[in-house]
């Protein structure tokens, strides 16, 4: 069946909350539907289900956890993807120790695991600090005002837009402001300063709030009447519930994350923002509505109060979803028959009156057949063409 949209129109109808001709999908975005390389399935037994030969050797970076970069364009115009996305640039990459870790720009250490990169929590720059100055001491984030971040990206945005695709800005780590904290802190520094030292807390947040507005707006600028959806993350949840107390997070975290996305939207304010938190966020929705965010990403369907009904049902209003089909137990687990019904039946409940773009409920884990993965796909690309039918009672 052909589309009456180009993909832009598609993606844009979806998070305007219309309808658009069928339910745009996301696949190979940074953060939101990356896939690993990691035999017998993964990237390469995609390609091979999807009968791509000749693509280029697949690239990943320890900041991506080990996912796939240089996705193949074919493989995204058979699964259909509606987006493109634009990430900023860097003259500073990263170090690799003779253990085989790596450490990046900020300082941060990882270590390989399997196909993953894992943070190493126990060797946090600043896990020993005390006060505000030793943060000075250390600082050295990347500069805002170094061309590679916006150099060549006004032509790569443009030429997806003249291509028909939306367009996605994608910040690297200016996206992470709690993110930055514990990871040059540690974690658990993170949330005991909070209790201990909320004067250090609140200076440090203060100082990564700052950085990461001039690094963005340094990338934005160029390119912002180009952008449809400017992305942000900062994993909030776990499976059960928040990492910290609503109150906490209302205290120490929102009115950082809230001067981001005002900065954001006063830079493009024809795009709209989507943040990645992972886990059981909904006791705080209604905050991050409050302060600017549009559309929720990823949608982790397994999580205390996370279901897709209920979702819609409580937030669809002002909330766009993108993601949500299960990589816990359908993806990796399930049949294909099962993966494209209940794909399907998501489209239904989420995507009814449109605010629904397809995606996983996080990138493609390395356990997760191609054949699910296609079969995902094909229930959006040929079972998700507007009107849809009505969703099953929740």
């Amino acid at each position: 069946m052909t589309g009456t949209m180009t993909s832009r129109e598609r993606v844009l109808a979806a998070i305007h909350h219309r309808e658009p001709d069928r339910v745009p999908v996301s696949f190979g975005d940074i953060c939101f539907s990356m896939i690993f390389d990691h035999p017998p399935n993964g990237y390469r037994a995609l390609c091979a289900e999807l009968g791509i030969e000749g693509y280029e050797e697949p690239v990943s970076s320890p900041d991506d956890g080990g996912c796939v970069l240089n996705v193949d364009e074919r493989l995204r115009l058979r699964l259909g993807a509606d987006i493109r996305s634009v990430a900023s640039g860097s003259s500073r990459g990263f170090d690799f120790l003779p253990d085989g870790s790596s450490v990046d720009a900020w300082g941060l250490v990882r270590r390989r695991a399997g196909p993953y990169w894992d943070l190493d929590d126990s060797r946090a720059p600043l896990r020993d600090a005390r006060t505000l100055d030793d943060v000075r001491a250390w600082w050295s984030p990347p500069d805002p005002a170094d061309p590679a971040i916006w150099t060549g990206k006004r032509e790569e945005a443009q030429a997806h837009r003249d291509a028909g695709y939306a367009v996605m800005a994608v910040g690297g780590t200016a996206l992470q402001v709690g993110h930055n904290y514990a990871f040059s802190r540690g974690f658990v520094p993170f949330l005991t300063d909070m209790i201990d030292d909320p004067a250090f807390f609140h200076g440090y947040a203060e100082m990564l709030t700052d950085w990461a507005i001039a690094y963005m707006t340094a990338f934005l600028r160029p390119i912002a009447d180009l952008v449809d959806i400017v992305q942000f993350t900062d994993d909030l949840g776990t499976q059960r519930g928040l990492v910290m107390r609503p109150d906490d997070y209302r205290t120490f975290l929102k009115p950082y994350h809230r001067r981001w996305m005002e900065a954001m939207h006063a830079l493009a304010p024809h795009a709209k923002i989507a943040i990645h938190t992972c886990g059981s966020v909904h006791a705080i929705i209604p905050d991050l509505i409050e302060i600017g965010v549009e559309i929720l990403n990823p949608i982790q369907p397994r999580a205390v109060a996370m279901e897709p009904w209920r979702l819609k049902q409580e937030f669809g209003r002002d909330l766009s979803f993108l993601g949500g089909v299960d990589i816990q137990e359908l993806l990796p687990h399930g049949t294909p028959e099962e993966v494209r019904a209940a794909t399907g039946e998501l489209i239904r409940t989420l995507g009814a009156g449109g605010g629904y773009i397809v995606a996983p409920s996080h990138q493609f884990q390395p356990d997760v057949p191609a054949r699910n993965i296609v079969a995902m796909y094909a229930a959006a690309l040929e079972d998700g063409w507007y009107p849809l039918q009505a969703p099953a009672a929740s």
